[in-house]
């Protein structure tokens, strides 16, 4: 077997899957409402795409990160201004049997969490069938919300170490 090398920042060894909604005067608002409910309203986010070690650990809550700290996060959200209008979002993390653990995320208009849910499912089993790879446990997220004024879902897996 080759040897394998970690990338430039290392492996993730903790992560935290949440899903929330929110409201705000402005999207901005909105958005940085979601990530105060999720406990990381304080750090700047650096988006990644959707695979983690197959060892990863998933904590419950996340530690109080250093005010401005970088943190790597895989996450979709949207937001709306549309009074009445439902908006959801949904993420799932799949392990798989000999490869990674892939995640999927979903934010969308019009949409309830269970079409949510439906759809990252959907995602997840296709990414683990192109690698030929087996899902042997899956964790999903996801939140729904009628909008108000202005309002804002996220699903994301936030790294923790």
């Amino acid at each position: 077997m080759p040897m394998m090398i970690m990338g430039m920042f290392g492996a993730p060894k903790e992560v935290m899957i949440g899903a929330v909604s929110a409201e705000g005067k402005t999207p901005l608002n909105a958005f940085d409402n979601c990530l105060i409910k999720l406990g990381v309203g304080d750090v700047s986010l650096v988006r990644l795409t959707s695979i983690l070690p197959p060892d990863v650990k998933v904590v419950e809550n996340p530690p109080k990160f250093y005010p401005g700290s970088t943190v790597p996060a895989i996450y979709n959200y949207i937001v709306s201004t549309v009074p009445g209008e439902r908006i959801a979002a949904a993420i799932i993390m799949g392990r798989t049997e000999g490869g990674p653990t892939l995640v999927a995320e979903v934010a969308g208009r019009n949409m309830t969490k269970e079409e949510a849910e439906n759809s990252v499912r959907d995602m997840l089993e296709e990414m683990a069938r192109m690698r030929g790879l087996k899902l042997k446990e899956i964790l999903i997220k996801s939140t729904e919300h009628v909008v108000e004024r202005c309002g804002c879902s996220i699903a994301i897996v936030v790294q923790i170490r």
